[in-house]
C-alpha cells in the first residue's frame, strides 16, 4: 500500500511504498509525463544502472532494494530517496528543488519534532481550519495513540481494532466509519476525523479515553469483550449528547 509523503508537485501526490521507497512514476506524472524521460527509459541509461549499483554499494544493500516495480493499482517504480533525488534532478531543476527541500525539511523534523507539529499546523490552517478544531485534532491523535496501544495491551489483534473503532462510532452515528463516509459524503479510504466538528472529535476522544480506562479497570481481554466495553461507553456517552442537545 502507498502511503502519501505529505508534499505534492503540480497538483501530484508524490507517494512512497511499504518499505520508504519513493514513487518515480509520481515524479514523472507530476513533471509532465514526457514518455523519452518516463522511469522505464532514465534505468535504461548507464549511467542510472552505475548510480544504482554505488548507491547499493554504499548502504551495503542489493540493487533490488534500491529499485523496485510493482504492478497493479497503487503499483510503479519506487526507488531509495537518493535515486528519487536525482530523478528528480534528471527530469526537472524545479521538481529537483522542491523534492530536496522536502529531505532537507524531514531530516530537520528529525532532529526537532516540534517542526512535524508546526507543519501539520500550517497545513490545518490552510484548509480553513480554526485553532480550536487544529488543537482538538491534535489532542485527538494523542488520545487515540493511547487507545490504540491500550486495547493491544489487553489482547485485541487484527480486525479488532478496527471493530473497536466501529464501536466507538455506532452510537453516535448509527454505523461504523464507512456510515460515517456516507452521511458525510466522503470517498471510500477517507479519513473521518479529518472532517468531524470540532465537537464530535471531542466526543470521541472523550470516548476513547473512557474505554481504555474501564478496560483496564475491569481487566478485559480480546478483541470481543474490549468491543463490547467499547460499545457501551460510546452508547452512555451518545446518550449523553443526545440528551444536552435536547435540553438545549
Amino acid at each position: 500500500m502507498k502511503a502519501v509523503i505529505p508534499f505534492s508537485f503540480a497538483g501530484v501526490e508524490i507517494s512512497k511504498d511499504g518499505e520508504g521507497r519513493i514513487s518515480l512514476t509520481d515524479l514523472w506524472k507530476a513533471s509532465g509525463n514526457d514518455r523519452f524521460s518516463n522511469p522505464n527509459a532514465w534505468l535504461r541509461q548507464d549511467a542510472t544502472q552505475t548510480l544504482i549499483d554505488t548507491a547499493a554499494g554504499i548502504l551495503n544493500t542489493s540493487s533490488e532494494r534500491i529499485i523496485k516495480s510493482k504492478k497493479g493499482k497503487g503499483g510503479g517504480t519506487f526507488a531509495h530517496k537518493q535515486i528519487a533525488l536525482a530523478y528528480a534532478k534528471y527530469l526537472s531543476p524545479e521538481l529537483h528543488l522542491t523534492v530536496n527541500q522536502v529531505f532537507l525539511e524531514r531530516i530537520e523534523e528529525e532532529k526537532n519534532p516540534d517542526l512535524i507539529i508546526d507543519r501539520g499546523i500550517r497545513t490545518y490552517k490552510k484548509h480553513g481550519k480554526s485553532d480550536n478544531w487544529i488543537a482538538e485534532r491534535l489532542n485527538g491523535k494523542v488520545a487515540r495513540l493511547a487507545f490504540c496501544a491500550s486495547l493491544a495491551a489487553h489482547g485485541v489483534k487484527g480486525i479488532g481494532f478496527r471493530d473497536c473503532t466501529n464501536a466507538i462510532l455506532t452510537p453516535m452515528y448509527g454505523g461504523g466509519a464507512q456510515l460515517v463516509r456516507e452521511k458525510k459524503n466522503l470517498p471510500v479510504k477517507a479519513n473521518t476525523r479529518e472532517h468531524m466538528t470540532e465537537t464530535e472529535l471531542a466526543a470521541i476522544r472523550f470516548t476513547e479515553l473512557l474505554a481504555a480506562d474501564n478496560i483496564e479497570k475491569k481487566g478485559l481481554q480480546g478483541n470481543k469483550e474490549c468491543e463490547y466495553e467499547c460499545y457501551n461507553t460510546a452508547r452512555l456517552v451518545a446518550k449523553t449528547i443526545i440528551q444536552s442537545r435536547n435540553a438545549a
